[in-house]
């Protein structure tokens, strides 16, 4: 038998047999209630207290008013001597601390997502992060190590510090997804 003739049937069967072994996989499973909120963090440093988010709505409805479905005071101080207090979603407060993104960011025990996003609020700067461990240096240091500052470009004209690596440049796709999150 030639080669030629070969060919055909076995590459149907090769396809046959990929086709089949594909179905014996289980589905992705669905987002569930159990699926963390590693998406994004975002803190808000006033002269004595430190808020820790980790839903963008509550986050942002904070920056409007000062205000939180629930703040949960956790009894504690950073390293700069500011009282950390969670600011949650209503359906967040019966929950265990462990159980809590924004609190298991803050102790550097929930892997972030990749992409990520975060950030920091303190004295009329915003610092934006597209990467989790830049974001913890910046929360240990007081300010990032790599960075480009843009003067005024927040929604009330805040200076805007993005955090960087070494190699990297200006941060595009950075500064975009800040821009779209205030519309600007």
């Amino acid at each position: 038998m030639s080669p030629r003739l070969l060919i055909k049937p076995l590459a149907l069967a090769l396809l046959t047999a990929s086709l089949a072994a594909c179905s014996l996989h289980a589905p992705a499973p669905a987002k569930s209630a159990a699926t963390p909120n590693n998406e994004d963090w975002y803190q808000v440093r006033t002269d004595n207290e430190l808020f820790v988010f980790d839903d963008y709505q509550v986050f942002r409805d904070f920056l409007e008013t000062g205000k939180a479905p629930y703040l949960k005071d956790l009894q504690q101080q950073d390293k700069h001597g500011q009282s950390i207090i969670l600011a949650l979603r209503a359906e967040d407060q019966g929950k265990e601390l462990q159980q809590i993104a924004a609190y298991q960011f803050l102790n550097v025990s929930l892997p972030p997502a990749n992409p990520f996003y975060g950030e920091i609020r303190q004295h009329g700067v915003i610092y934006v992060f597209q990467r989790y461990g830049d974001m913890m240096d910046t929360f240990s240091l007081g300010e990032p190590i790599f960075r480009h500052t843009e003067i005024a470009s927040g929604p009330r004209g805040e200076r805007v510090v993005y955090g960087l690596t070494k190699e990297e440049s200006k941060p595009l796709t950075l500064i975009a997804k800040f821009q779209a999150q205030y519309k600007r």
